[in-house]
């Protein structure tokens, strides 16, 4: 029995020089750069927290007796498991931002490398492509035959193929490489902010699998003017057509798009997930600082709607991919499904962002 309290003394001693270790340890690495001062908050917060736990040996039976817990040693367990929430949470802030920050730095660093050139009109056809060494050609050969003038922007988002190579031996294309993959939010926006720095009064997004057709693109252009539109959707789905068809399980997100962005923008729009859209300038200047970043056309439509952004809708016609596959497929689709879903949610309850006239 007279070892009881040498015991527990000694215990109390080994957690006290413990607590103290973790504290000068956390103090020393921020105080040498290592950790900013930011990050350390939480350890710093742990660290007095054993040392009180250290000092008052009965602080685990006061703080069972608290939270109405029976076995006290439990507080610890919660405590710890409290703990490493908050942790984890305060981690993916801090990776959300370094992904936010990379993405920056990825697109200047593709907008600083790209040769200047001689702006010759005042539509720019955005190409966004990811090893599409299938289909670059032609698509670029066809956007060069229609009669509206136009300026071609290739951007290869990190392909490893001869996407870029193929795209700049045509001599019609400007092409922007990126020096990793950001996806085609990451990879349009990439666009948009070339098109506002050079002026652009019009801006289309047009996909590099050759699934567009480029002969439709004055008719997206005619919508923007005619109808006063700040944004205009290729659809698919405005009335029953021949031709292309998706999968089944894609038909399914499509409609269950189409239901739940109308419902939350108060205005119908058929084909939420179309990639052939057409752009003012106020919109472009816009969407050049706020655009979301994976699989972004859903949630775009949300974006512009929820900031008074007018949206309207053509009728087009969708051909076959002509070469390579979908990164959307299987499971990945169903992923796809619910990470927009959500983000789409986030984006109609967050409030609208103000005065944004002045992103032009």
């Amino acid at each position: 029995m007279t070892l009881g309290p040498f015991v527990v003394d000694k215990i109390q001693v080994f957690s006290i020089l413990f607590s103290l270790f973790i504290f000068f340890f956390i103090f020393s690495l921020v105080k040498n750069k290592r950790i900013r001062e930011e990050y350390s908050l939480l350890w710093f917060v742990l660290s007095l927290f054993l040392l009180y736990l250290s000092f008052d040996r009965y602080a685990i039976d006061r703080l069972g007796y608290f939270f109405g817990i029976a076995y006290p040693p439990s507080v610890l367990t919660l405590m710890t498991t409290g703990f490493t929430f908050l942790l984890l949470i305060h981690l993916t802030v801090v990776v959300t931002r370094l992904s936010e920050q990379n993405k920056e730095m990825m697109q200047e660093m593709g907008l600083r490398n790209c040769p200047p050139v001689e702006k010759r009109a005042e539509v720019l056809v955005i190409v966004p492509a990811f090893n599409e060494e299938q289909n670059i050609g032609q698509v670029i050969e066809d956007l060069n035959l229609i009669e509206t003038d136009i300026d071609i922007l290739v951007i290869n988002d990190g392909s490893s193929d001869a996407t870029s190579s193929l795209a700049r031996t045509t001599g019609q294309a400007q092409v922007i490489d990126l020096p990793k993959n950001l996806g085609i939010g990451g990879a349009v926006q990439t666009g948009f902010k070339y098109a506002a720095r050079n002026n652009y009064a019009t801006a289309v997004q047009f996909d590099g699998d050759g699934q567009h057709l480029a002969d439709e693109i004055p008719k997206l252009l005619r919508a923007l003017c005619d109808q006063e539109a700040n944004m205009v959707i290729g659809s698919r789905f405005l009335k029953a057509q021949s031709g292309y068809r998706s999968t089944f399980s894609r038909r399914i997100g499509i409609r269950l798009f189409q239901t739940i962005n109308s419902l939350l923008i108060g205005q119908r729009v058929t084909d939420n997930t179309s990639g052939f859209r057409a752009y003012d300038l106020k919109a472009i200047g816009f969407l050049a600082h706020h655009y979301p970043l994976d699989y972004p056309e859903p949630e775009a439509v949300i974006l512009l709607g929820r900031n008074g952004f007018r949206i309207v809708e053509v009728i087009t016609v969708m051909r076959e991919r002509q070469g390579g596959g979908s990164s959307i497929a299987g499971v990945t689709s169903v992923y796809y499904m619910i990470k927009v879903l959500l983000a789409i949610l986030m984006t109609a309850i967050r409030k609208p962002v103000a005065n944004h006239q002045k992103t032009l």
